[in-house]
């Protein structure tokens, strides 16, 4: 702290300086997030450990309520709390200190002592902390307003708020109290321990409570997971004046969850629907793409289990057929209200001057199929450079509207040093979110959507094979496979450079057989083909038809791609109606679409019969390896949403199931 100054001084003169509540000095994005986080969706460490570290906790404790002078800077405290922060044990710590006032009742006042040193002249936040936990032992003014004045700050409300729970009087008046006069983490901590009982606590966490710029969805997600909230909205009438704050509780809660049961979902979706006259708001309008996305989910789920369970279906079809009415019903009247022009208006304004999260944002762009230029959305990138959402916008979805806006975006946002950082070996597994990691899925979504969408922009190629990260080392090199009659003069000279850099064997041989002229490679068939599906993903509903084989391996280049195919990659399968050979012809192709086979003529005339139907069909591959003579292959029906057709007998389940009319947001 400045001139050594303690924590809870530092707190006081700063709130003297900038008066009111929450506190403005705190950074409300990192204020408390560890411990909160730690505390409420973290398994933490084994309860044994936690009895180990709160006991010798409690033993430091018992040394120092002995010591006069030198509490704050005693080495095993400090080393104790270095190495062990208190948010892995407080709970069995407070425990252990309740007990220890049971048994030992003359240390009270010692403790209340220590306590009021650590917590008022503390230097460290861990002091402070662990000051707070035994003055939630003594309920006198003095500690409450301490309590207070620490417990505004979202750095010390988690433990205020726990410290307070078995002696202080009026518990929950007071937790209402830090929820409200509290931000960011500090509030959620509070919100999860508060019981909305009284109407006032229920109104303030359904109007102000659940409202945030960054944790939207968490303080959602929370509130109607209260027993008292769900009875609240049960009973509360849906009005022009509190319309927009349903909309953001439907905006950003989640309703895959036990909290209410599917047919409760679909009743309060109803009561929303039937006053959607007052929507005039973004969020409003979020609301309602919201309920389109949510009822189409439950619609697809009830869709898979039906068709998996005729027997099941038959026996209750009265109920499923009810529930499929309502779904219908619901999905119509949202898009019948928003097909009025007034909603891009309302959009444009939104991304122009963004207050709702990037997820949403995206979501209505989806819905509402909109593709505004690329610098209008400045002020949504602004708030997060190179978002998740942002990015599967651009380059998962939209990808045609805005390849070429992404690379000049990239080119001009991400520092150049990045292409100087020492190299990895191999992609890192579960990397934690930073700057970095972000900017390494951009990049590599940028050079997927090069190997699928046949696009080809040298200069990101380049970058691409100097980069640290091995995968999009990767990807860049598979492009520059694809595009060889596009190189430029600069790509040879610059494989030549990454060659001798490249730490990686495989893509050591990669990098050597692009370098390799196209006549030495034993006149090999190296092709992409264009597939006319998206991207092939696996769902459990999706079914085998057989086991075969890839033929033709041996006629076609694979040493490029071998290295980076495993046993479970998915693979397309892609139809050639005009194949001079064979009319059932029917190739196997990596997800890029590079040429590996094809499915043998034996086999291939009901599965062409299949594509010919517009059916979606894929291969997974069994083999360890694609270089090999006749490498082992599934063939897999993927299921789609049509509606079912009859047998020859009229049996089967015949329940109609319209594709989306808009493009399913993921």
């Amino acid at each position: 702290m400045e001139n050594n100054q303690s924590i809870f001084d530092t707190i006081c003169r700063m709130r003297d300086e900038q008066p009111g509540l929450p506190y403005r000095f705190q950074d409300e994005r990192t204020a408390g997030q560890k411990d909160v986080l730690y505390v409420l969706a973290s398994e933490g460490i084994p309860f044994w450990r936690k009895e180990d570290l709160a006991k010798e906790c409690c033993g430091i404790l018992k040394d120092l309520v002995h010591k006069e002078e030198a509490i704050l800077t005693d080495p095993v405290l400090r080393h104790f709390l270095e190495h062990y922060p208190i948010c892995s044990y407080f709970l069995e710590l407070r425990e252990r200190v309740r007990i220890t006032l049971e048994a030992e009742s003359g240390a009270r006042e010692r403790l209340y002592h220590l306590g009021m040193r650590l917590a008022r002249s503390g230097t460290d936040p861990e002091q402070v902390k662990l000051g707070i936990i035994l003055l939630g032992f003594f309920p006198y003014d003095t500690t409450k307003q301490i309590m207070r004045t620490l417990g505004y700050h979202s750095e010390y409300t988690l433990y205020v708020l726990e410290s307070i729970q078995y002696v202080f009087p009026l518990q929950n008046n007071f937790i209402f109290e830090l929820a409200k006069q509290t931000v960011g983490y500090g509030k959620l901590a509070a919100m999860f321990l508060l019981k909305p009982v009284t109407w006032e606590q229920q109104h303030w966490m359904m109007h102000e409570g659940i409202k945030s710029d960054f944790l939207a969805n968490i303080y959602a997600n929370l509130c109607i997971q209260k027993t008292d909230m769900r009875a609240y909205f049960k009973k509360t009438e849906i009005t022009a004046a509190n319309f927009t704050d349903f909309a953001y509780l439907i905006c950003y809660a989640d309703y895959n969850n036990d909290s209410l049961t599917l047919d409760a979902q679909l009743d309060f979706l109803y009561k929303f629907i039937d006053k959607r006259d007052y929507a005039v708001s973004f969020i409003d309008l979020g609301a309602l793409v919201s309920i389109w996305y949510q009822v189409v989910d439950y619609w697809q789920q009830d869709y898979d289990f039906i068709s998996q369970n005729e027997t099941k279906y038959r026996r209750t079809k009265t109920m499923w057929d009810t529930r499929i009415a309502r779904y219908e019903k619901l999905v119509h009247k949202v898009e019948s209200f928003l097909h009025q022009p007034k909603w891009r208006h309302i959009v444009y304004q939104e991304i122009s001057a963004p207050k709702e999260s990037d997820s949403l944002i995206m979501k209505v762009l989806v819905y509402l199929n909109m593709h505004p230029d690329f610098p209008a959305f400045m002020e949504v990138l602004s708030r997060q450079p190179l978002g998740f959402n942002m990015l599967d916008f651009f380059l998962k979805i939209n990808p045609e509207f805005y390849f070429d806006d992404v690379c000049e975006y990239l080119e001009a946002i991400l520092n150049p040093d990045l292409y100087t950082l020492p190299l990895e070996t191999e992609e890192p597994e579960n990397p934690s979110v930073t700057d970095l990691m972000r900017a390494d899925e951009w990049l590599l979504r940028l050079f997927e959507v090069m190997s699928e969408k046949r696009k080809y922009n040298e200069a990101w190629c380049i970058r691409g094979i100097h980069y640290r990260h091995a995968g999009v080392r990767k990807k860049a090199a598979q492009v520059l496979q694809q595009h060889r009659k596009k190189w430029s003069d600069q790509v040879e000279h610059e494989l030549r450079i990454a060659f001798e850099k490249e730490p990686n064997i495989k893509m050591k041989r990669q990098i050597d057989r692009l370098l390799q002229p196209e006549n030495l490679k034993n006149q090999k068939e190296s092709r992409y083909l264009k597939a006319k599906q998206p991207p092939l993903s696996h769902a459990h509903t999706d079914k085998e038809l057989l086991h075969t084989y890839i033929a033709g391996t041996q006629f076609h280049e694979l040493s490029g791609v071998a290295d980076f195919l495993k046993p479970g990659d998915l693979l397309q399968l892609i139809r050639e109606a005009d194949n001079s050979y064979d009319a059932n012809a029917i190739a196997v192709a990596t997800q890029a679409g590079y040429m590996l086979g094809y499915v043998p003529r034996s086999e291939n005339p009901v599965l062409a019969s299949l594509l010919d139907a517009e059916e979606r069909l894929y291969a997974i591959l069994e083999s360890p390896t694609v270089e090999m003579e006749r490498p082992k292959i599934t063939i897999v029906l993927k299921r789609t949403f049509f509606q079912a057709q009859p047998n020859e007998q009229g049996q089967g389940i015949i329940l109609p199931f319209p594709p989306p009319k808009k493009k399913k947001y993921e």
